[in-house]
């Protein structure tokens, strides 16, 4: 009887371990695992000191960067600049992206104006 009981143990054992293999995810590796904890932040470059960004998110809040030379850098980043970066938990930024415009338009400079019609000088002919 204990034998009968034994096998029917190990046989149900088998079968789960059997099963579990068919549906689990993949055992994620270290590089997948460090990409699926990293944070993306956008927002506006304040201060720069050192090794530390310090950047005005999109909700306001003020987030430290660290950026050393293993952070991928799009461009010279610079106070003022809009960025997107890709952070770890630690906050490591892995990457620096320069963020431009939706419209894809550059804003109007100052001081100026659209065409105007041609005006008439005080003699009746068309100024030029």
């Amino acid at each position: 009887m204990k034998l009968l009981r034994t096998l029917f143990v190990a046989s149900a054992f088998s079968v789960g371990l059997a099963s579990l293999g068919h549906g689990a995810e993949p055992i994620p590796t270290d590089s997948s695992k460090a990409a699926a904890s990293d944070l993306t932040i956008k927002g506006d470059v304040q201060m720069i000191e050192g090794e530390f960004y310090f950047v005005k998110d999109t909700t306001g809040h003020q987030v430290r960067l660290h950026v050393n030379n293993e952070t991928k850098l799009e461009d010279r980043i610079k106070v003022g600049d809009k960025i997107e970066a890709r952070v770890t938990s630690e906050g490591h930024a892995t990457s620096i992206t320069l963020q431009i415009p939706q419209s894809g338009t550059a804003p109007p400079l100052p001081n100026m104006t659209a065409p105007t019609s041609p005006q008439r000088s005080p003699e009746g002919s068309v100024a030029q």
